[in-house]
């Protein structure tokens, strides 16, 4: 794993010119050219709390790229995070993609790593609020993305008009019955209305960062397990992985999942 700082100086921080977007990026072994996975942290989080879980992905042969956003990260203190500027995250994981392609190019540190045409977008909590604007907003869309994974996600509005779930597109989607954060509920609204293929798994008694975060959690398994099947489906072309979904994703006492073509 490495970390490269990246700004953005075409769009402000608060009141402040231009966005610093510290990112982690793990580099799988070999020679690739590997997929890429953009993942969003949650607010009051940081890219390090999911090193495990976007570890675990690396080694299975994915470049995974994690930006800490400028002011939702728990880097600056809680009097100065502001939840709206989820506004401006959308434009910084589009800023992000293009800064590690361009170092895929040649003569660029990652030359050749990258699949630029098997690209996965994740994220958690506001992360995941992040990933539903890239995939359904009209401000946000970037069709670079075959397939998202949602983490305890929910929507939250976007300048220049409204959700619109009119393009079918694989996703996965975690939510747990215990959330307090975001209610279990809540997060059925959203996954309701996604076009599918959806593959819905409910962690019973999941609350809202543990089973994805370092933190550790009697869902973590399932989760790396049944992530490892989708990205493996919709970034390999692996249909098995895909057909071992249901499987994976339910353990009793503390998983099921539901399937939506």
């Amino acid at each position: 794993m490495r970390t490269e700082v990246f700004t953005d100086p075409s769009r402000p921080t608060g009141t402040t010119s231009g966005r610093v977007l510290p990112t982690d990026i793990y580099i799988p072994g070999g020679t690739g050219p590997f997929p890429m996975i953009v993942h969003a942290h949650g607010l009051a989080g940081n890219s390090g709390k999911f090193s495990e879980l976007l570890s675990a992905w690396s080694q299975a042969g994915y470049v995974v790229v994690a930006p800490n956003f400028p002011l939702t990260t728990d880097a600056i203190p809680p009097d100065q995070r502001q939840v709206t500027d989820v506004v401006q995250q959308p434009a910084d994981v589009r800023f992000i993609t293009d800064q590690v392609l361009a170092m895929n190019q040649p003569g660029g540190s990652l030359e050749g790593l990258i699949d630029p045409d098997r690209l996965g977008i994740s994220g958690l909590s506001l992360g995941g609020a992040t990933t539903y604007a890239k995939l359904f907003h009209p401000c946000c869309v970037d069709d670079r993305f075959r397939s998202a994974v949602l983490m305890s996600a929910f929507l939250y509005p976007q300048p220049g008009g409204d959700f619109a779930f009119d393009r079918q597109f694989p996703i996965l989607v975690f939510a747990g019955t215990a959330d307090l954060a975001i209610p279990y509920a809540v997060q059925q609204e959203a996954i309701g209305q996604l076009p599918g293929p959806t593959w819905a798994v409910t962690l019973t008694d999941g609350n809202h960062s543990g089973p994805f975060e370092n933190t550790p959690s009697p869902h973590d398994q399932v989760v790396v397990d049944t992530s490892l099947d989708f990205w493996a489906g919709t970034l390999r072309d692996d249909a098995a992985a895909l057909e071992r979904i249901p499987t994976t994703a339910t353990v009793p006492g503390l998983a099921t999942v539901v399937a939506s073509p």
